[in-house]
């Protein structure tokens, strides 16, 4: 599979106004890579543009599997985008952007949400 079959492939697949496209880094690895070139800032709601992780293909991919890693892509795309919007007192509590080190503080020193015993 080659980068021009990947595109074209990808031509075929559609997720709201999103982009989906196909690139390939220095040694011709290949990624797919969502984005909305349209979006508003969560916090600021001013227009900006985002692209997601990078999905990195085989150039052994099968169509379905490089459809799949679409549909895949697009799932955790939706769903940093619903952690960043899903608000508790105003807050975006599972916000995906929060540095890992302060979670891991935050874990160690925080008590757990626990069921009193029936």
């Amino acid at each position: 599979m080659k980068l021009d079959d990947v595109r074209a492939i990808l031509e075929d697949v559609r997720f709201n106004r999103w982009r989906i496209s196909a690139h390939a880094m220095e040694g011709h690895r290949m990624y797919l890579q969502v984005g909305d070139p349209h979006a508003a800032c969560n916090i600021t709601h001013q227009p900006t543009s985002w692209t997601g992780r990078k999905w990195f293909l085989s150039e052994h991919m099968t169509k379905s599997e490089i459809v799949t890693t679409a549909f895949k892509a697009i799932m955790t795309a939706v769903e940093h985008e619903t952690r960043e919007q899903f608000l508790y007192r105003g807050a975006s509590i599972f916000d995906p952007h929060y540095d890992v080190d302060c979670l891991h503080a935050l874990r160690v020193s925080a008590p757990l949400d626990v069921r009193a015993a029936a």
